[in-house]
């Protein structure tokens, strides 16, 4: 039975690397239909693409990157507090034919996306001094830390660490380890321990190996993600999963392409394994690593091939 999902486009030409994904998953043995809502003039998410994402519960999204020069929330932002997205999930592995600092290195980064410091209270106190208001409930921090805990039961994970910075910010990332703390004695099969989020940044870079559930609010979640990222290959290698009750959405976490087709394939795989369709992920990503391993290979990764190019070698592989 044909699979739908809402495509969301980007506004960068990543979405010329879509429109050749599209033949290669149906090559590969994935029945997806891509449901496309038109777009409107709001800078906002229309009230179609939001529906459509509700009724289909996943999408893949293209980069966005907005009018950020006049002050507007990025695109995926809006997307999140539209759709409840709650939990932020960046999958961080080595992969072969990537370039990397690390090889061997698989973990993930679980990040809360609806408070802390990007809660975006801001205002102007007195002229020329502006406050950002860092938000943290004891609910929202319960919820993400039973999000991490049980992601990491679900997939034979062995550590949750909990990154924080209690030691300055007694009261908010006080609360954020409490609370994260008492759940995990719900999880006895799931070691716990925690970390200051300046700390966790030199131990990653030192050993990423040593870690395995990465648990972080949304400022510290964001930046780690982007530091464990660099660590695995950058940009080619960083997909984002934002993940809700009602619905998960694939996205690339930085601007893509038409050159660079890595980001959205890497969501792409993810997006597979999300709706069970394993063999259709093994035989996409199996033909990926061929066409990365031989003549084309991608300008991102140091190649001479552009999508077109290394999609056609990918599709040859099927």
């Amino acid at each position: 039975m044909t699979i739908p999902v809402t495509l969301v486009r980007g506004d960068s030409t990543d979405q010329v690397v879509v429109d050749l994904l599209q033949p290669l998953l149906k090559a590969a043995g994935a029945d997806i239909t891509f449901e496309t809502p038109p777009p409107d003039d709001s800078p906002r998410p229309s009230e179609g693409l939001l529906e459509s994402i509700r009724r289909n519960k996943v999408a893949l999204v293209g980069f966005y990157w907005g009018n950020r020069e006049v002050g507007e929330l990025p695109p995926i932002v809006q997307l999140r507090k539209a759709l409840g997205i709650y939990a932020d999930m960046r999958p961080l592995v080595s992969r072969e034919g990537i370039d990397s600092v690390y090889q061997g290195v698989d973990l993930w980064v679980v990040r809360e996306t609806t408070e802390d410091i990007y809660a975006n209270l801001e205002h102007e106190s007195v002229p020329g001094v502006f406050e950002s208001l860092k938000v943290t409930t004891a609910g929202a921090c319960e919820r993400i830390a039973r999000h991490a805990f049980e992601f990491a039961r679900a997939k034979g994970r062995k550590k949750v660490t909990i990154v924080h910075k209690s030691n300055i910010m007694k009261l908010s990332d006080g609360l954020f380890l409490r609370t994260a703390k008492k759940v995990a004695e719900d999880y006895p099969d799931v070691e716990c321990d925690e970390v200051i989020v300046d700390a966790c940044c030199m131990k990653l870079v030192v050993n990423p190996h040593q870690f395995d559930v990465l648990l972080t609010g949304n400022l510290f979640g964001d930046i780690v993600g982007d530091l464990g990222a660099g660590l695995v290959g950058g940009r080619v290698n960083a997909p984002s999963i934002n993940m809700g009750d009602d619905c998960t959405l694939f996205s690339v976490a930085q601007r893509g392409s038409a050159d660079d087709p890595m980001p959205m394939l890497m969501s792409t795989l993810y997006l597979l394994e999300h709706l069970g369709l394993d063999d259709a992920r093994q035989r996409l990503g199996d033909a990926a690593q061929v066409a990365i391993g031989g003549a084309a290979r991608p300008l991102s990764l140091g190649g001479k091939a552009d999508a077109r190019t290394f999609f056609a070698a990918v599709e040859a592989a099927l």
